[in-house]
């Protein structure tokens, strides 16, 4: 199966398969245009190629020379010499010409040959064989040599203009870019140095991206000049290529700091791209015995320049598409993450809701049971589904944490420093203890600098951060270090966990907070990070993981900073009984129903009960209730349309909303709909009767006012 190279390679080839024959056919016009027999020959001199002067003395056509021994042209003593030379194996190495040689095509003329090597990557391919009449006076043909020096150079010209321009298509790096264009100018203008300037935008210098020099790399990179400064710095601004012979005699000249002063010439062109100047190319010849540039210098230059402004433009778009592009891709993960989790968390809110439902049940039947029975037996016993059916409702709200928008959550200023020390020693046993067990040292190394205050939930943020830790310590199966950093980053606070483990290859990277997603085959649950994600993104937070194969992994957790003080105190149970209401109950589940109903008459209450809202409104219309515990998600008529009905009837009358949603609403919403309070199932008779006591207080404030 073939392969086909990218239409930019295509391009690039194509490009440079057509300079190369362009480069041939001058090469070829040239060489037939020269008076002297020219032929090139193999290493074994078989002619490969000759030009029309050769053909004239030879007496043949050049399709019937081609391929054929160079000792067929001889006459016999000519041709055994020839080859007798050959056998040696020394391939006149000394380029030195041959005495005279006869050719069958011109018996009465001796000729004087004279070989050229050829060679490619250092190795050599064959001979360029020039004839001259022996009466000439020269063994060597000077004019050839000339022609081949020149030649040669243009050759090395043009691959220089190729290489650059290949690289333009096929390369898209800029530092690649830069270099390249560096290396190739110097190889081709031959000069001693070669420095591309580039306009910093932000702070309008002139500051080398790339250098080819011989000595004081640093220092000529550290050089920063003011657009007009400098030679360099006015062919900027003039925007014209410039030869300098004497640089150090220009009142324009500057010596690089921490580099002698030394004699020296300067080529500098100007970058543009869309009409704009953009950088300069410096080249430097340096030296008393320096060659000294010629305006032909300044040609290949200018040429090199335009081809790397292009190439120096797209690359420069190039990294504003690729930091966009990335930008792109880290929200798109970001979005990914979130739809995920949005999913779960839409089916975790009805499970959980359902959940709830039944649980209520199981609590409140067992709290009211534990009210009345006095058999320590059979107490024990309750106790024990009371534990069970608490459990149940902490699983519940686990659960309902990839929603990612529990409102429940109470927050305070948290010093992070302060909970990360207490993760740190909690989970101590498990990098040091359990480390040097298996015969691993685990080493902790942190670096508490943050000085910003977080709000949070000091409970849930040492969950995160204890996930994090026991990550690093699994990937950590041979030993190794953690290091902890917490810093202010503007109006937030940075937490960094950092472990120099056995990484994680890209395709785990991005699934990493995904739900159930574990690499850990036995004890891992895949929660573990998913909440945590969840937990810090409640936190108005963001947490990254960065990770390589075989260096280790990074988990960045950034919360916003807070300077506010705060308080917040659990409502206290009422002192002494209640004082007794009248009390409707409204909820479409009868287990639920029944057991909140039978909590408040356990508080003295007048209970009156209704399944359903459109039984409910009934109920109210027929005898209206001084407070109403309804339930939220019911058919037809729902919690919300309920407590409406009840507002525009009787305004004073306490609602309390329950719900197995109750982690999901504000209460200002409650409130601007018509609810006082909020009741989160399940419940216990303690929050049935607080929730009694603040709603009581509410309507008695109501009628005082």
């Amino acid at each position: 199966m073939h392969s086909h190279p990218p239409p930019e390679r295509r391009r690039a080839a194509t490009s440079s398969g057509a300079a190369d024959r362009e480069a041939a056919e001058q090469l070829a016009a040239l060489v037939h245009a020269i008076r002297i027999p020219v032929a090139q020959v193999d290493e074994r001199f078989r002619i490969q190629w000759v030009n029309l002067a050769f053909c004239a003395v030879a007496g043949e056509p050049a399709p019937s020379l081609v391929g054929r021994p160079f000792s067929d042209l001889l006459d016999d003593a000519s041709g055994d010499w020839l080859a007798h030379r050959i056998g040696r194996g020394d391939h006149f190495r000394d380029g030195s010409a041959i005495g005279r040689v006869q050719l069958r095509a011109s018996p009465g003329e001796a000729f004087l040959m004279s070989p050229v090597p050829a060679t490619r990557d250092g190795r050599l391919i064959g001979w360029l064989v020039s004839l001259r009449p022996s009466g000439a006076g020269t063994l060597v043909d000077p004019t050839l040599g000339d022609v081949l020096a020149h030649e040669t150079h243009q050759k090395q010209k043009l691959e220089a203009l190729l290489t650059v321009s290949q690289m333009v298509t096929s390369s898209i790096e800029h530092e690649v870019v830069l270099n390249t264009i560096a290396r190739e100018v110097r190889r081709v203008v031959q000069v001693d140095e070669c420095t591309v300037f580039l306009l910093d935008e932000r702070e309008q210098l002139l500051r080398p991206v790339a250098c080819d020099v011989m000595d004081y790399h640093d220092e000529v990179m550290a050089v920063r000049l003011i657009p007009g400064q400098g030679i360099t710095g006015s062919v900027f601004v003039s925007g014209v290529g410039e030869i300098v012979e004497d640089s150090e005699n220009d009142p324009r000249a500057m010596t690089v700091p921490g580099t002698p002063a030394e004699e020296s010439s300067l080529l500098c062109v100007p970058l543009v791209a869309r009409r704009r100047v953009m950088g300069v190319i410096t080249l430097a010849r340096i030296g008393a015995q320096r060659r000294p540039f010629v305006q032909e210098d300044l040609e290949i230059a200018s040429l090199f320049a335009g081809q790397c402004s292009a190439a120096i433009q797209n690359a420069r778009i190039y990294e504003q598409l690729k930091k966009a592009f990335d930008e792109l891709r880290h929200t798109q993960t970001q979005l990914v993450q979130s739809a995920k989790l949005n999913a779960l968390g839409e089916m975790a809110g009805g499970v959980a809701h359902d959940f709830n439902n039944i649980l209520a049940a199981i609590l409140g039947r067992t709290q009211l049971l534990l009210r009345t029975l006095e058999d320590s037996s059979i107490r024990r016993q309750l106790q024990v589904i009371e534990q069970a059916a608490l459990d149940g409702a902490h699983t519940v709200r686990r659960v309902q944490e990839f929603t990612r928008v529990r409102i429940d959550e109470r927050f305070e200023p948290l010093d992070l420093n302060g909970v990360i020390e207490s993760v740190l020693e909690l989970t101590r046993p498990a990098w040091m203890t359990n480390a040097k067990k298996r015969g691993i040292a685990i080493h902790v190394h942190s670096r508490l600098s943050a000085r910003q205050l977080v709000e949070g939930n000091a409970s849930e943020l040492r969950e995160v951060f204890t996930n994090l830790v026991l990550n690093a310590v699994d990937a950590l199966p041979w030993g190794g270090s953690l290091f902890v950093i917490t810093e202010d980053a503007g109006d937030a606070v940075v937490a960094r966990f950092r472990d120099t483990g056995v990484g994680m290859e890209e395709d785990t990277r991005l699934r990493v907070f995904d739900p159930f997603f574990t690499t850990k085959s036995v004890q891992g649950t895949g929660l573990g990070l998913s909440v945590a994600y969840g937990i810090v993104t409640r936190h108005r937070g963001t947490i990254e993981v960065e990770s390589q194969r075989g260096v280790g992994t990074e988990f960045t957790v950034m919360l916003p900073a807070t300077r506010a003080g705060g308080n917040h105190e659990e409502a206290l149970l009422p002192a002494g009984p209640l004082q007794a209401r009248s009390v409707l109950v409204v909820d479409d589940e009868p287990a639920v129903l029944d057991v909140l109903a039978d909590m408040l008459r356990t508080l003295g209450q007048d209970v009156s009960v209704a399944v359903g809202g459109e039984a409910g409104c009934i109920a109210f219309d027929q005898q209206p209730a001084q407070i109403v515990f309804t339930d939220l998600g019911m058919p037809e008529v729902n919690g919300w349309d309920l407590a409406d009905h009840i507002r525009q009837r009787s305004p004073d009358v306490g609602v309390v909303l329950v719900t197995g949603w109750g982690f999901q609403l504000e209460e200002d919403l409650a409130l601007a709909r018509g609810v006082d309070l909020i009741l989160t199932k399940p419940f216990t008779l303690e929050d049935v009767e607080r929730a009694f006591a603040r709603v009581s207080s509410l309507v008695e404030s109501r009628r005082a006012a």
